[in-house]
């Protein structure tokens, strides 16, 4: 179970190991060795950027956590992750960049049989010395000493271009043995996967506990019961969830979409509701999200 607060898992996303996948517990061990070796974070992702497995030996930088908790960044965190595989799959390559906060990530598109199934993401190390002038402006506007950003960032593990070249080829190879082996396997979706496959189909309706359970023909208290068990949520809190998480998909896809056109998208009317909704789970407003995604957007096409 993933830290939560006020109810809301902190990550927001599903927690690991729960959908799409099948991953034997040999690839935790094999991830674990690679992240101690580069003292990176590698992080498996299902094809629908669903956390399968986290490597336990750098579950995350010390820089990325403090700005995720303290500038509340965590939200551009989230949307950079699942902007960046997508763009892996629509360039069916790996794909290297900096992320806003200044660290280096790479994307891996993880196939069997041709088809996508996944990513694997490996980062938070660096390539610059430098911490981006926006994240400082920032963190002293909100009133913070710059020399505990500046320490947890070059705690950071630099490499230069020949080592993250080498570093790339390797967990390139650790994810084809991974799957070449057959430690990754799609398997039979389990009930609770069923009722997120009908969420997503229906997403920008009123989904009710009984439709569902209808739809995935299981009673109202087993699909009740799977959804806690395994993704430990209640049903009410997993609709809410995946409205957002689609509201955010939207907005990425088309960043000129009002908050009140994409909250509608997903059957939101009210759109101050819906903001509510949002800053309770996320942390922050869906302004924030939009406005980032936007100027993230201008940045890339600039």
């Amino acid at each position: 179970m993933t830290d939560t607060e006020n109810g809301w898992p902190i990550d927001t996303r599903f927690p690991s190991g729960k959908l799409g996948l099948f991953f034997d517990e040999e690839v935790q061990r094999l991830i674990d060795s690679f992240a101690y070796c580069f003292k990176v974070k590698i992080t498996i992702f299902s094809a629908r950027m669903e956390e399968m497995v986290v490597g336990l030996q750098n579950p995350g930088s010390a820089f990325c956590q403090l700005i995720q908790k303290k500038l509340r960044y965590r939200y551009r965190c989230c949307r950079q992750d699942k902007l960046m595989c997508e763009r892996c799959e629509q360039k069916d390559e790996v794909i290297i960049y900096n992320c806003y906060g200044g660290l280096s990530e790479i994307v891996v598109p993880i196939k069997i049989e041709e088809k996508l199934v996944g990513y694997g993401m490996l980062g938070q190390f660096r390539t610059s010395r430098n911490i981006p002038d926006v994240i400082i402006q920032d963190w002293v506007k909100a009133g913070f000493a710059s020399e505990e950003l500046l320490k947890t960032y070059e705690a950071q593990p630099l490499f230069d271009k020949p080592a993250v070249d080498n570093m790339l080829r390797l967990f390139s190879m650790l994810i084809a043995f991974i799957v070449t082996r057959e430690y990754v396997r799609i398997r039979r979706p389990s009930i609770a996967e069923k009722v997120i496959h009908w969420l997503d189909e229906h997403i920008a309706e009123p989904l009710s506990l009984n439709d569902a359970a209808a739809a995935v023909k299981y009673s109202r208290s087993t699909v009740s019961h799977e959804i806690k068990r395994q993704l430990g949520m209640n049903f009410k809190k997993i609709c809410i969830l995946k409205k957002i998480q689609r509201f955010e998909s939207l907005i990425a896809a088309d960043p000129a979409l009002s908050i009140q056109e994409a909250a509608a998208m997903v059957g939101y009317e009210d759109p101050f509701y819906f903001s509510r909704l949002y800053k309770k789970v996320r942390l922050s407003a869906p302004s924030s999200y939009v406005n980032s995604t936007r100027k993230q957007t201008h940045d890339l096409g600039s």
